[in-house]
């Protein structure tokens, strides 16, 4: 026996079975090939797309120094939530000093008021000159009152800033000594309150020391009331000026969303107008396709579309076409090609198509991600409700 004789011989498919399996794979690529051109005659595909969103920029309306500042990205905020706080301790001891102008000029108000007041009644039911003496003795010793509670005020704010060091021994004294001027003026005010009642109370009958006594003009004291009056309006105007000034020193989110980009740390100087972060609304994200122009003429608004977002390549997302632009890219190109030479190559221009989310972006999708995006124009005569740019 020979030596080829002992192998085993190795059977062959029948002729028959490698037709048939020759005929399976020919069938299957006309199958792939024909789902192939037919999806390609009912749908537009594009990779040349990204996720976009508006981009909130959030600035300071007045310069400062970053007293409170500890966001990070990916922290969330909402509409109201405090992002940054400058430095307000001078405005806010400004707004004090205010404050107690106020309450002082409120004191001349009445005080003029109430002179007028009781000239008036001087005039019409002839009371004494000195019982009006009395009333305005009485509103000059309130008005000294609140000039001695603020200049009280001010000494003891001045003492404890001086004993951390603050402000200046020179600061101090000064405040004491005016302190000690408010109380002399107040005893003094005391003092001729009681004299007025003195002279108040002999005055009933009109007459003091044999002379009678004259009355004063009530159009000089309403001319008083009325001075007394728009000093104090323009204080509490200035003192409304102060309050927002410290309401603008509290930087807070116009909007509900997500901190992009933080672009200060605490400590920093900030000018007025100068970006404290980047953020966005999550829930309003969209993406922008760049669509051939060849493709354009088959999209309608409310087309479906199948999403897939780079960073997930296994999830899809369905969508609908929104806005249909009307320009193609390269007429907002910063450097345009005009074409000097003469020689012009033809090149298919793209036009920005805008597609919302269906059901919403996700939290896994972010502004400036890569998607591909499939668009069904097989009923392009079928249109759904028009999506406006804002949504």
């Amino acid at each position: 026996m020979t030596a080829d004789a002992s192998q085993p011989r190795k059977r062959r498919l029948p002729r028959s079975a490698k037709l048939l399996i020759l005929a399976i794979v020919v069938v299957l690529c006309l199958i792939w090939i024909g789902l192939a051109v037919a999806h390609r005659l009912t749908h537009v595909s594009a990779q040349d797309a990204r996720v976009m969103t508006d981009e909130v920029t959030v600035s300071s309306r007045l310069e400062g120094w970053v007293a409170t500042f500890d966001l990070i990205e990916g922290d969330t905020l909402q509409r109201g939530d405090a992002v940054a706080a400058l430095y307000s301790k001078p405005d806010q001891r400004k707004r004090e000093a205010l404050t107690a102008k106020v309450a002082t000029q409120q004191a001349r108000l009445e005080y003029e008021q109430a002179r007028l007041a009781t000239a008036e009644k001087q005039l019409k039911g002839g009371i004494s000159l000195m019982q009006r003496q009395l009333e305005a003795s009485k509103a000059a010793e309130k008005a000294s009152q609140a000039r001695l509670t603020e200049a009280e005020r001010d000494f003891q704010r001045s003492d404890t800033l001086y004993q951390k060091r603050s402000v200046s021994e020179q600061r101090r004294d000064q405040d004491y000594y005016a302190y000690q001027a408010a109380l002399a003026e107040h005893a003094q005010a005391q003092q001729e309150v009681r004299v007025s009642q003195a002279l108040a109370d002999n005055a009933e009958v009109g007459f003091i020391n044999g002379s009678q006594m004259p009355l004063p003009n009530p159009e000089v004291l309403r001319q008083q009331v009325r001075i007394a009056r728009q000093q104090l309006a323009e204080t509490q105007a200035t003192l409304e000026e102060e309050q927002l000034r410290i309401a603008d020193l509290e930087i807070d989110s116009p909007v509900d969303g997500v901190i992009d980009k933080a672009l200060i740390d605490q400590g920093e100087y900030v000018s007025a107008g100068q970006p404290i972060v980047m953020m966005h609304d999550p829930s309003k994200l969209w993406v922008e396709a760049n669509i051939k122009e060849t493709d354009v003429g088959a999209l309608r608004t409310g087309q479906s579309v199948a999403i897939t977002v780079a960073a997930f390549p296994d999830q899809t997302f369905s969508g609908h076409v929104a806005v249909i632009g009307r320009a193609a890219t390269s007429q907002f190109a910063l450097l345009p090609d005009p074409n000097p030479s003469g020689n012009f190559t033809k090149i298919t221009q793209r036009i920005p198509v805008r597609i919302r989310f269906d059901n919403g972006p996700t939290e896994l999708i972010g502004p400036g991600m890569m998607v591909e995006v499939d668009i069904d124009v097989s009923g392009a005569e079928e249109r759904r409700p028009v999506t406006t740019v804002d949504g």
